[in-house]
């Protein structure tokens, strides 16, 4: 509990350069000389304002450099700057068996009192890295991507009533199609971005097809045999002229969150992010290799497992390492092959390639 006579002299030595300290201001003067305590000298003082460990230890060890091992035997100061007046401060370090006893007690005086406190020992708990397990009420998350071989397009988004070079929910646009027939007034279409090709982190001949960002969505108002007009709607990514457009997509899905239940284990294979190479986020939609062939369902959830010491690079992996698990993700839509998932926690870095479980080992 004491601290150490090593400490003492580590913390003298870092604040060498200070000037004395007044209790509740100012900082402290350093020296390392020792002496040895006096049959003169209390058992305890009762701090009074103005006073400093620099000025205690002159008073009653004649010797000011004495003040670091004078706070080693007080453990409740943290910190030597700031001692307060009415507390109470002692000046023997006691033994293995007879340790130094302290009340704190401000009795009349004026300043911060610490109560006494109470300590009692508990049992330690053992077992793995499990975080992330509390349970969340429902709430609606957004998936504005999806994975797909081809998606049906059906033209773009030609003019925009507007001088901007980005386009914004309200915004009247208009739609070149490929067939005007598709649509009609009232009807709720989406404005798609085309990504990258996406293929297993761990099996690059394991294709996933190629990723769509859902840019917004638009509801038609007005279609002539050459042109469709329509006014956006939604808007979940910045908009521009040149756009593709096609059926709608249902981006969003109200579920509770809760902690993984069950034996399944996959890898997070893409991110939604328009950057393949940046770290996703609390909030971000993430793709997992497992689907409803492995007998995955919306609404399920899976901690996020690294094998890391950081200090060694975020892509340094060692299985030996126990499964740490450092954020959640919960299933938001599923296809056959893989699933869309919501990153809901998380305590570091998450990129593609990093390992889900429902479990921890």
């Amino acid at each position: 509990m004491l601290r150490t006579l090593l400490g003492s002299a580590l913390a003298a030595a870092l604040l060498m350069s200070a000037s004395p300290a007044l209790a509740q201001e100012g900082g402290v003067v350093i020296a390392t000389n020792a002496v040895e305590l006096s049959a003169s000298t209390p058992d305890r003082y009762v701090i009074q304002t103005g006073d400093t460990l620099w000025d205690i230890s002159s008073r009653f060890m004649g010797d000011a450099g004495y003040w670091p091992r004078l706070w080693s035997f007080n453990d409740y100061i943290t910190n030597p700057h700031w001692i307060y007046p009415g507390n109470v401060i002692v000046f023997r370090p006691g033994t293995l068996l007879d340790p130094p006893g302290l009340e704190l007690d401000g009795g009349a005086q004026d300043g911060y009192i610490v109560d006494a406190a109470d300590f009692e020992l508990s049992e330690p708990e053992c077992g793995p890295d499990i975080n992330f397990t509390s349970s969340y009420p429902a709430a609606t998350y957004t998936t504005a991507s999806m994975l797909a071989d081809e998606l049906e397009l059906w033209g773009e988004v030609k003019y925009a009533k507007t001088g901007a070079t980005h386009i914004a929910e309200g915004d009247l646009v208009y739609l070149r199609m490929d067939d005007p027939d598709l649509v009609a007034c009232g009807d709720v279409i989406a404005v798609y971005r085309e990504g990258r090709k996406v293929r297993h982190p761990d099996a690059k001949d394991l294709r996933y097809g190629r990723l769509y960002h859902v840019v917004a969505e638009l509801r038609v108002v007005h279609t002539t045999d050459e042109m469709v007009s329509a006014v956006v709607r939604r808007s979940f990514r910045e908009m521009r002229r040149g756009d593709r457009v096609g059926p709608a997509y249902p981006v969003t899905a109200k579920l509770p969150t809760t902690a993984p239940k069950g034996d399944l284990d996959g890898v997070i294979i893409a991110r939604s992010g328009l950057d393949e190479y940046e770290l996703a986020a609390t909030g971000e939609t993430v793709f997992l290799d497992r689907g409803r062939a492995d007998g995955l369902r919306v609404g399920n959830s899976f901690f996020i497992i690294h094998h890391r010491d950081e200090n060694l690079g975020v892509d340094h992996e060692d299985l030996a390492i126990p499964d740490q698990v450092v954020g959640r993700v919960v299933v938001t839509r599923v296809e056959e092959d893989h699933a869309a998932a919501i990153v809901v926690d998380a305590s570091r870095p998450i990129a593609v390639g990093d390992e889900v479980s429902m479990t921890v080992e």
